[in-house]
């Protein structure tokens, strides 16, 4: 008879290294799942966004502009 084995849940707290936001710690050398966490913390952190936003230089009438069109844009779609 094969034994099986059985591998320990991984939980999100197992993987969290205090003191560092954005670094994760690969338990049972699970690499797919801490990448998936990784990416996770990075896309609600903010930074991807950022990192896309400086990618040109906006002027700032433009990010005024934009901003009113997000608004009114959001504002009719509330009203409907």
């Amino acid at each position: 008879m094969k034994e099986k084995k059985f591998q320990k849940k991984v939980k999100k707290e197992d993987m969290i290294v205090w003191g560092s936001p954005l670094s994760v710690k690969v338990v049972d050398g699970n690499i797919d799942l801490a990448i998936k966490f990784w990416k996770k913390k990075l896309k609600d952190s903010g930074k991807i966004e950022e990192l896309k936003e400086r990618r040109y230089y906006t002027k700032p009438s433009e990010k005024r502009r934009k901003e009113l069109q997000q608004t009114r844009r959001f504002v009719k779609f509330k009203n409907s």
